[in-house]
């Protein structure tokens, strides 16, 4: 139908625009932030269009449903406000038959929307990790976190190793602690500086340590060596930098399967977002009403406001959920329904029913 292509095409050309507005806004902050990592030496150049690639795909499907609710705020506030809809209303047109368009563009985008949320947002995210944990494992300096300790095993041998700073260059690591246990002793060094690099030879990460002082314990007798060195090197196994697996790298087939409470409340934010946009929907057509003196933006502050208090909603129950302060079969249901409610009670005021 006519009247049906024309609401979707004002629909989706206000959808498309502001969703690109927030995601320019959002990959902004985020271009700027990885910058700002690359410039430190804690994030290699050639990783930064990746992880910004990554991180808008991210942020688009999160902001669809808010972009869907200003976008359809926008696109029915024109039509009140050049009469468009008052002369629809005067041929005959009623309010179920806006409501047939919009379902008709709804349906394909929360199919679209939840084919991203349960199975494309887990990949990313793990792909994400994976390109973390590969610049973590790369073989200089910058590789390994300032500030942070760091964890690897080799065999029964447990290391650990922390750098308070990196040179200008981001090659040498200075104030470099390191600590080896294994079944017989205790070993722990401190230095000025140190050097991570690989042997071309037997590919073996080596850490050529400078200007430092050795501390050992013997486990079986509890005596202590120490001495000083100028250079000291040692072959070390590659960071290990597994930290415990996040969620949202985890497939939803998985959560399903699973009984833990945070895989439960990671499931039910999943489908939390998928839900957000049919029932944003429903609250941008009342919420859009207008009368031509109001103009197109008179309640866009109420409905960015009510999708705030919806999004801070389900973000709290995500916590209660993991924590178990509620029980997983009520999940976020008591956040959904409420704004449901109130999106066909909006309707119901409004129009009166959907003639």
């Amino acid at each position: 139908m006519i009247l049906n292509r024309y609401i979707i095409k004002e629909i989706l050309q206000a959808f498309i625009a502001t969703l690109l507005v927030l995601m320019l806004i959002i990959v902004g902050n985020t271009v700027a932030r990885l910058l700002g990592n690359v410039s430190d030496g804690q994030l290699p150049a050639d990783a930064l269009g990746v992880l910004v690639f990554i991180g808008s795909i991210k942020g688009a499907i999160q902001l669809a449903p808010i972009a869907l609710l200003i976008g359809m705020m926008l696109a029915f506030g024109r039509l009140y406000r050049d009469n468009e809809i008052s002369s629809m209303h005067a041929s005959g047109i009623g309010p179920g038959q806006f409501f047939n368009a919009i379902f008709l563009l709804l349906t394909p985008l929360t199919l679209l929307l939840a084919a991203l949320v349960l199975y494309v947002l887990p990949l990313l995210e793990t792909s994400r990790q994976e390109i973390t944990a590969e610049i973590k494992q790369r073989p200089e300096a910058s590789g390994i976190p300032v500030g942070e300790f760091m964890h690897a095993t080799s065999g029964d041998r447990q290391f650990t190793i922390f750098v308070e700073d990196l040179d200008e260059k981001n090659v040498v690591m200075q104030n470099f602690f390191l600590h080896v246990e294994d079944p017989t002793a205790k070993r722990a060094m401190l230095a000025s500086k140190a050097v991570l690099f690989i042997d071309q030879k037997s590919g073996d990460r080596v850490l050529q340590i400078s200007g430092g002082s050795r501390y050992d314990q013997s486990k079986a007798d509890k005596t202590f060596t120490i001495f000083k060195f100028s250079e000291h090197g040692i072959r070390v196994p590659p960071l290990n930098t597994q930290v415990r697996e996040r969620l949202g790298s985890k497939p939803t087939l998985g959560l399903l399967a699973s009984d833990d409470v945070k895989d439960t409340a990671e499931l039910h934010w999943r489908f939390g977002v998928i839900l957000s946009a049919p029932i944003m929907a429903l609250l941008a057509f009342p919420l859009s009403y207008t009368t031509p003196r109001q103009g197109r933006f008179g309640k866009l502050a109420i409905g960015i406001l009510l999708y705030a208090l919806y999004a801070n909603l389900l973000i709290t129950g995500k916590s209660m959920l993991e924590d178990g302060k509620i029980p997983s079969i009520l999940g976020l249901w008591w956040v959904h329904i409420p704004f449901l409610l109130l999106s066909l009670w909006m309707v119901w005021r409004r129009y009166g029913g959907l003639r």
